[in-house]
């Protein structure tokens, strides 16, 4: 990427009977064990800094570190197979644009080659694997005969970055007990297996993937206004051509930016003037920005002589307050508990979650009856929002589905068909279709989905929905109360303080505590262990929230204040927890 050199040292392959190769591993360090066994759960699988970054210029992959992915494998294997009864190894293998992914893909595919597995890539250019991380993890659902997919992304991360998702059955990240147990193996090997030699079979999972968004979104609205209009598109890594494919299909006129940003994330770093130069040359009036693996966007719209950059909480916020006030739909808004408020008025019921799918995915499966094994019910936060604000906390799915059939009943309606909205505030978004049918005179109901479910990530049905309204001539700023402003903040921290500040912040639960001169009401929220993930910091106008970060080495927060003075308490709140618990 640009000036940036990338390198690898070399690995010493042992070369055994039968075209089998091996490599000896070291013994691991404290940090590395840390790293693949970590105090604090990721939100999904692993994420590492693979290369040492010698100068802003020149980066190395290091032999230590391409082992801890190689350990990592052979873990997922090794689990897949205990858990696997009729022998299903087929795995399909997909990539991010990264440099790191080609001989993540090389190796990777290699063990579980050895391990057994028919190896799947997705077809384009030699030696690569290319598709975008919710297309990933949804085949698990839309091919009926793969059960196991792997994709290698660090998302938005810098490209000195990368990491493993991975997907058993359902497309929900792992987490809970099976995570645990597939990291504590990973530190007990002394060696790895290869087949260098393995043969993938290619196939197109992302035509697949964008044949069940058009038929999703089929159901939802029509689109018929993006057709013929010019639509810019900036992958912030690579050529997003899933996207592309998609847009195109739906006869948009696209204008693809091809400059890389570092790291590749469009929350972050929006270039303005080159946006705004490419949308007049193109006569567009919409961006469409993505992070690496498309599972974060951002839109940049021009309106009037105006240009104007979103983020995710307002674009679904808006998004979804339009489709019910100006389309007649039912929303069921499943949201993390630190994402955008300002739908949840016009929702037909709210459900609020912590963050990350391993939450969201569980309202998804309790709904539509799917089993979901319970270690990840009792290490999820999952929250029903009632009258007066009440929050009710769920561990199955009864009390929901009842509490959803009193709702139907107060409204008069026996048989109704939701759209259930999926969603997070740095980007991630899921829409999937509930049918809901109660006899008259009977206590039984159906809840039943027309489509394969996916409960993870999945924004391209949410992408091109918002191109749709905005090419319809609505406006964002108007479908939403632009006076507050929702935001997310960090400060860096170590897991062990990360432990410490959950821990210690406890004490002020159930109080009113007071930070430069505002009063705050604290609240802890919990998961079905009753262990504290979240807090929540409430003042006469302002909501924010705090928790460890899943995904690197610090504390966020979030804010819903008043557009003039948000930026200055959410710093306030941030000085105070740092200098008094970190």
């Amino acid at each position: 990427m640009g000036l940036i050199k990338f390198e690898m040292e070399t690995i010493q392959l042992k070369q055994l009977e039968g075209g089998i190769s091996s490599i000896k591993l070291p013994d691991l360090t404290e940090q590395e064990q840390e790293i693949l066994d970590p105090i604090v759960a990721p939100t999904s699988g692993l994420r590492i800094q693979i290369y040492e970054i010698k100068d802003e210029n020149n980066y190395l992959l290091t032999k230590n570190n391409l082992f801890l992915f190689l350990r990592f494998f052979r873990a997922i294997s090794h689990k897949y197979k205990e858990l696997n009864t009729e022998q299903n190894l087929k795995i399909l293998i997909v990539t991010d644009d990264r440099p790191s992914n080609e001989p993540l893909l090389r190796y990777c595919s290699a063990i579980f080659s050895y391990e057994g597995f028919q190896i799947y890539h997705q077809k384009g250019d030699k030696n690569t694997s290319l598709l975008s991380s919710p297309y990933g993890a949804a085949s698990v659902a839309l091919y009926d005969d793969i059960d196991l997919i792997i994709v290698i992304t660090a998302s938005h991360n810098d490209l000195s970055w990368n990491g493993i998702k991975f997907y058993i059955q359902y497309p929900m990240p792992m987490s809970g007990d099976l995570l645990k147990e597939i990291s504590k193996k990973s530190l007990g090997y002394k060696e790895i297996f290869l087949n260098m030699d393995f043969q993938p079979i290619l196939l197109d999972a992302e035509k697949k993937n964008n044949d069940y968004v058009i038929e999703l979104l089929s159901r939802v609205l029509p689109i018929e206004n993006i057709k013929g209009n010019n639509i810019v598109i900036w992958p912030y890594l690579g050529k997003a051509n899933g996207i592309v494919r998609l847009f195109e299909y739906y006869g948009a006129n696209v204008a693809l930016i091809d400059e890389e940003i570092n790291p590749p994330n469009p929350i972050k770093v929006v270039k303005e003037d080159k946006l705004k130069r490419i949308m007049n040359e193109s006569n567009s009036n919409i961006a469409l920005l993505l992070d690496a693996d498309r599972d974060r966007i951002a839109i940049y719209v021009k309106q009037g002589d105006e240009f104007i950059s979103y983020i995710p909480n307002e674009i679904y916020t808006a998004m979804h307050n339009i489709l019910i006030n100006e389309y007649n739909k039912k929303i069921i808004n499943v949201r993390t508990i630190p994402s955008d408020l300002r739908s949840d008025k016009s929702a037909f019921l709210n459900l609020l979650t912590g963050v990350g799918y391993k939450h969201l995915g569980a309202i998804l499966y309790f709904l539509t009856g799917v089993d979901v094994e319970k270690s990840k019910i009792d290490t999820a936060i999952l929250y029903m929002l009632v009258q007066n604000q009440q929050l009710i906390k769920l561990d199955r799915p009864e009390p929901l589905k009842e509490h959803l059939l009193k709702l139907m009943e107060q409204a008069g309606s026996s048989r109704e068909e939701f759209v259930i909205v999926l969603w997070e505030e740095s980007g991630g978004h899921t829409i999937a279709l509930l049918e809901v049918n109660k006899e008259n005179n009977s206590n039984d109901a159906s809840f039943n989905s027309p489509f394969p479910l996916i409960a993870d990530k999945y924004p391209v049905p949410a992408l091109v929905l918002i191109t749709e309204l905005v090419c319809r001539g609505h406006k964002i700023s108007d479908s939403i109360d632009m006076s507050i402003v929702g935001i997310n903040s960090t400060i860096p921290a170590s897991n062990a303080q990360k432990i410490k500040i959950m821990k210690d912040f406890e004490v002020n639960d159930g109080k009113i505590i007071e930070i430069n001169g505002k009063k705050y009401e604290i609240s802890a929220l919990s998961d079905n262990n009753n262990m504290i993930d979240i807090y929540q910091l409430k003042s006469n106008v302002s909501i924010l929230y705090f928790r460890p970060s899943g995904t690197g080495p610090e504390v966020r927060f979030y804010i819903f204040g008043k557009r003039e003075t948000y930026s200055k308490e959410i710093e306030g709140v941030k000085e105070f927890v740092k200098n008094n618990y970190a």
